[in-house]
């Protein structure tokens, strides 16, 4: 293979705006989601893309943030159909991939979409998160959205409240797994509220039960201590009983602490059920009923362990040595797949793998190695997923530690393998991978990645894992 073809192509690709971004964050994974109705079906979000899974976690397969639209320190909020079309949120509008390759605008358009979510029925919603902007001619809009053909036209929509159209936000946008017209929003709206000018968030809770046509207010009785800066977030719906919600507020007190609370009549009011001095990214309310006819409940912690709690939240019980999790979600199935830290770092240690599951949570099988990655998402020329991602795979796999599939003739592997133990540096000093932003370009990265890659000493003997 000629070296100077790959300088050819990372010159090229330096030229291409807007690339996929590694932002500074180190590799990690931040979300996974199931295909509604396959399990089998599985797309995890990263701090450096994503990575598809169509056998359940046995092999997977990368594509760069730019093939998806964005860049920058953002995590797209993903919802994956019945029809396989996945959609995520973007700095661009509402995009949709349908063919697993590319992401397309839908009849959104431009409009800045900041929560999706897929109704038992298939229903899709979004929420519209758009301030007023006259250079991109796009007006002010925070209605909520429903389509009823796979995201193709969105004929129900409506603004919860009296809200004015000026500096919203909706955080999460829920429906009933047991009732597809109860439908949940949370948010907030920036106000001015001191003589020095902060920014102070008044909080926004709506209930709509007629799939998004109407809404009503629901209320933070009970949500305590909050400050300024809290943030109200959705993070389950009993799956027998679409009045019983779950949410995590964070920023609860003065500290950087957040809490678990319940609500039992829809949001008018809530109960605290579990705290921590620090973040709590990883919940899940269990879809079967237990011993005591209730749903498990299970909080998950980088930093403070996981603990079950088989009564509602009334008691917890710790896990046995569970992993470092990021996040948590629930298959069909009845397992439970977590964010874990594939590398670990100073703080965190590592447990070998971008996310792991469990059926017991006592064994936690690993499902995402970053090191066992091979390929990128195959498909046709003129994609962004073709034309750029793939040909970044080589020096993206290099900083990993992982091995490239032959068929994409990376000209030198790394001199050696990362170890678990120790994370990839992804960011030079100046710019992240592919950001096009202030800190550097798209191409910088990907050009001294592939030049250094081509220009280092012959492979050493990749180290044992």
């Amino acid at each position: 293979m000629d070296w100077r073809r790959f300088v050819l192509a990372a010159v090229v690709i330096a030229g291409m705006p807007r690339l996929g971004s590694a932002n500074g964050r180190p590799p990690a994974s931040s979300s996974i989601v199931f295909r509604q109705g396959n399990d089998n079906e599985v797309v995890a979000g990263l701090t450096f893309g994503l990575v598809f899974s169509h056998d359940g976690g046995k092999t997977w397969t990368w594509m760069c943030e730019g093939a998806i639209g964005y860049t920058g320190i953002y995590d797209p909020r993903y919802a994956y159909t019945s029809s396989g079309a996945l959609f995520a949120t973007t700095f661009d509008g509402l995009k949709v991939a349908r063919d697993g390759c590319a992401f397309n605008a839908t009849t959104s358009g431009a409009t800045f979409t900041s929560a999706n979510a897929v109704g038992p029925d298939g229903a899709f919603y979004y929420a519209a998160a758009q301030t007023l902007d006259t250079g991109k001619q796009l007006a002010a809009d925070f209605k909520i959205y429903r389509s009823n053909d796979d995201g193709k036209t969105f004929p129900v929509s409506a603004k919860p409240g009296d809200i004015k159209d000026t500096n919203d936000w909706w955080q999460t946008l829920m429906v009933a797994p047991s009732d597809p017209k109860r439908v949940y929003v949370t948010g907030y709206n920036y106000m001015s509220a001191t003589p020095g000018g902060e920014q102070v968030r008044t909080q926004l809770l709506f209930r709509s039960v007629d799939g998004g046509a109407s809404w009503s207010p629901m209320m933070t009785t009970g949500l305590t201590p909050m400050t300024s800066k809290s943030v109200i977030e959705l993070v389950g719906i009993a799956s027998d009983d679409p009045t019983h919600l779950y949410a995590r507020v964070k920023d609860v007190d003065l500290t950087s602490g957040e809490a678990i609370y319940v609500s039992t009549n829809a949001g008018d009011s809530w109960t605290l059920i579990n705290r921590k001095d620090g973040l709590i990214p990883g919940f899940v309310v269990r879809t079967a009923l237990n011993a005591n006819h209730k749903h498990d409940l299970i909080v998950g912690t980088q930093i403070y362990g996981a603990e079950i709690s088989h009564d509602d939240g009334l008691t917890w019980t710790a896990l046995v040595n569970p992993p470092h999790i990021g996040c948590l979600a629930e298959n069909a199935a009845g397992e439970i797949w977590a964010c874990t830290q594939n590398y670990g770092n100073g703080q965190i240690p590592n447990d070998g793998a971008g996310i792991m599951k469990t059926t017991d949570l006592a064994t936690w099988t690993k499902v995402l190695h970053y090191q066992d990655l091979t390929e990128a998402v195959t498909c046709g020329a003129g994609t962004l997923q073709h034309d750029m991602c793939a040909t970044m795979w080589c020096a993206v796999c290099d900083q990993l530690g992982c091995t490239p599939s032959a068929s994409y003739g990376c000209p030198v592997a790394a001199e050696a393998a990362q170890t678990e133990a120790t994370p990839p540096i992804v960011t030079p000093k100046r710019g992240g991978c592919c950001d096009t932003g202030a800190q550097g370009s798209a191409g910088a990265l990907a050009l001294a990645l592939v030049v250094g890659t081509v220009m280092r000493r012959p492979r050493r003997r990749r180290v044992t894992r």
